[in-house]
């Protein structure tokens, strides 16, 4: 059996035609893909697993933050697709379709909460802050198909200002310090004979990016939340997952 094009080429979904992408068109990922050639830690062979489930990921990552409808995601099984953090409540592809990738993952914690960031505002916080791409690369993958289980890393450069709610009425703001923040995961994913996602179960510290972005901060402040969005628009900026 041929592997699937998602497989094979990270940006594969980019190409697809017919497509209701979120912002009229597809999504600029030049940013993430030069800082994740630039600076991954794994350049992993093309017939490994490692690069097979990489790929995968990647494609999956575009559709849930890009495809405005769920029947154009190819990556997925959509009978049965579903996605957890931490053992928590299971979440559908509308779910992640009507919260946004970053607050389904990041649900609500010290210093972020989800249920007062919209899907748009959430990906602003993060484009913003990490303006030179966040890249994710597949560092290991423990056991093959159809239970795929490995380990990642996510990372990028905190070089514009953080603003994220943290409550209804407030909200952290702090100064970048032009470092790079990392954090890491397990992921254990079931796959179909076509290599489409059934279940996806993500393992890790929600609060380690932002532990890594505030510790050297050199300006923290909480600020009541006004009539503006949580992440103020200064400027476009391309995507950064």
């Amino acid at each position: 059996m041929s592997l699937p094009d998602y497989m094979t080429d990270r940006n594969a979904v980019l190409n697809d035609e017919g497509v209701k992408w979120r912002d009229g068109k597809a999504p600029n990922y030049t940013k993430p893909n030069a800082l994740f050639e630039a600076e991954r830690t794994q350049v992993h062979p093309t017939d490994s697993l490692e690069h097979l489930v990489e790929n995968l990921v990647k494609n999956w990552e575009k559709e849930a933050s890009f495809k405005v409808d769920a029947a154009d995601w190819r990556t997925i099984d959509h009978k049965v697709y579903k996605f957890s953090t931490n053992g928590g409540e299971w979440q559908t592809v509308e779910d992640m379709l009507r919260l946004g990738t970053y607050n389904a993952l990041l649900g609500e914690t010290q210093y972020y909460s989800s249920k007062n960031s919209g899907f748009e505002e959430s990906h602003l916080t993060f484009r913003q802050s990490l303006r030179g791409g966040f890249a994710w690369e597949c560092l290991k993958v423990y056991s093959g198909p159809p239970v795929v289980a490995f380990k990642w890393r996510h990372w990028g450069k905190f070089s514009g200002k953080l603003r994220c709610p943290i409550s209804d009425t407030e909200k952290i703001v702090a100064e970048p310090t032009n470092k790079t923040v990392e954090i890491f995961g397990i992921t254990v994913a079931h796959v179909n004979d076509k290599f489409q996602i059934e279940t996806l179960e993500t393992f890790y510290d929600p609060a380690a990016l932002f532990n890594e972005m505030l510790k050297d901060s050199p300006a923290i402040a909480k600020c009541p939340i006004t009539g503006h969005s949580v992440a103020d628009k200064e400027e476009e900026v391309e995507e950064t997952a």
